[in-house]
């Protein structure tokens, strides 16, 4: 029996480190992805390390963004957002705000 339980111990914790490590490198992959994707389309009127922004959770980046993407009038700086938000996928705007939350102020 304790052959059983080791054994069922040791495929439990190599499943574990494989699902953690596809997890980090899905994470990277998003940051690398939000990275460009903030280049191209954020950086024009935002600053490349945009303090303001920078360590936010995710949820909450997220968030800002849906509002100025779902404004019904939005103007100035807002309307260019909103416009560029608009292209944007959800799975797009989740890898900008995977990327700017990563960033140290």
């Amino acid at each position: 029996m304790t052959k059983y339980l080791r054994h069922g111990v040791l495929t439990l914790a190599a499943f574990l480190l494989v699902a953690g490590v596809q997890s980090a490198v899905a994470q990277d992959d998003a940051q690398k992805a939000g990275a460009e994707l903030y280049a191209n389309n954020c950086m024009s009127c935002h600053t490349p390390t945009p303090a303001k922004m920078m360590g936010k959770p995710v949820d909450g980046l997220l968030a800002s963004m849906d509002k100025v993407k779902n404004m019904s009038s939005p103007s100035g700086p807002l309307q260019k957002m909103q416009q560029t938000l608009k292209t944007l996928s959800p799975e797009q705007m989740k890898d900008i705000a995977t990327y700017v939350n990563q960033l140290k102020p």
